[in-house]
């Protein structure tokens, strides 16, 4: 049920703002035309809960200046 794939999803530590966002971007990437829009929401679901969350994120980290003088 989808209910039980949200709630796998929080798990992951994510809030429920952060699923959505998720879930919006992932069906816009993964949906066939065709297609049911209700199995690309769960194939997002799926992914989303059964995938560790990213600790480093995508941007890296930013470089310390050290003073010129």
């Amino acid at each position: 049920m989808r209910s039980d794939q949200i709630h796998r999803a929080l798990a992951q530590g994510i809030n429920r703002f952060e699923v959505c966002q998720l879930v919006s971007k992932g069906v816009k990437v993964t949906h066939k035309t065709g297609g049911r829009f209700e199995d690309s929401i769960n194939d997002v679901l799926q992914y989303i809960g059964t995938h560790p969350k990213q600790t480093g994120g995508i941007h890296p980290a930013p470089k310390v200046l050290e003073p010129a003088a």
